[in-house]
């Protein structure tokens, strides 16, 4: 695939991608700037907030916190709910979005620039930690700005999951240009506690035939960069990429077989239940009796 190295931590077994920080910034900015990504999730979406999801995280408290909302239809379902929201979004595009489409104000484009005091009930960050370049200084933000006895809930995918462990750096995870962090279970409750919050749940799931489609995503890829090596045997990190993005531009026809499949699969709800399927969740609170400085610091880049 490409020539990047992607290095396993001996403790937890977290992945992390090898990248010079001033480098994986630029790679951040020119990928929240690819309108791909959003107009596969409004095709996907619609123009409705996402009510059913906001429902179904039950999160508790009045004040909400959304670090990296994307195109905001979470963000604007808890709105919609009667909840205070704010969010932190890198990527203008996005946050022009939000403002437009949901009339939401409160979008701040990086978490220092987010009003000194707040703290917040409920802090969601779903598909934001594998953009993050240190973990260790997310936790400690997030820890500073959660209420006590608030509630974190994070979903990002899981670098103990069987196709990261078969597939490696095939994985189709690692083929996104700003993709640096996996954590595994065990990585998730170590980071939590070292910034003082309680994991309460720690668990994973995946969608139906995730384990097979990214097995076939990955043939295909290798078979690829085979041919074009072969092409072109004189430049063959040339030959061997291909399009960063590309899965995204089919969110939504994978959405709509991914409704129809899920009664006829059991590998998914198998590998969920050994903590082996893609994505991993997590629900961890702050101490009510827990005293945790606010931390704001770089780098940081969610």
């Amino acid at each position: 695939m490409r020539d990047d190295l992607w290095l396993r931590c001996r403790a937890c077994r977290s992945v992390y991608r090898d990248i010079a920080p001033d480098k994986f910034a630029q790679l951040h900015s020119d990928a929240g700037e690819d309108p791909r990504f959003c107009e596969s999730l409004v095709e996907t979406l619609g123009h409705q907030p996402a009510s059913q999801s906001w429902d179904h995280l039950a999160l508790p408290g009045n004040s909400v916190l959304e670090i990296g909302p994307g195109t905001g239809h979470l963000l604007a379902a808890a709105h919609r709910a009667g909840r205070c929201v704010t969010a932190v979004e890198a990527s203008e595009m996005h946050r022009r979005f939000i403002r437009d489409t949901w009339g939401i104000g409160s979008v701040y484009g990086d978490v220092s620039e987010l009003p000194r005091g707040l703290l917040f009930d409920a802090i969601i960050a779903i598909n934001v930690v594998e953009h993050v370049y240190d973990i260790a200084a997310f936790f400690r933000f997030v820890a500073g700005v959660l209420a006590p006895n608030g509630v974190f809930f994070i979903s990002t995918p899981n670098a103990a999951s069987l196709e990261a462990t078969v597939l490696r750096a095939w994985w189709s995870m690692c083929k996104e240009i700003d993709h640096v962090s996996f954590p595994t279970p065990e990585g998730m409750a170590r980071a939590s506690q070292a910034a003082g919050l309680r994991a309460e749940r720690v668990w994973s799931s995946e969608l139906p035939l995730e384990f097979p489609i990214s097995i076939l995503v990955a043939a295909r890829d290798w078979t690829q960069v085979r041919l074009r090596s072969a092409s072109a045997p004189g430049d063959a990190h040339a030959s061997g990429s291909f399009p960063e993005n590309g899965h995204r531009s089919s969110t939504a026809r994978l959405a709509r077989f991914y409704a129809l499949s899920g009664r006829f699969d059991p590998t998914s709800r198998l590998l969920a239940s050994l903590g082996r399927a893609g994505t991993i969740k997590a629900h961890l609170r702050r101490q009510s009796d827990g005293v945790v400085q606010p931390a704001i610091e770089a780098p940081m880049v969610t």
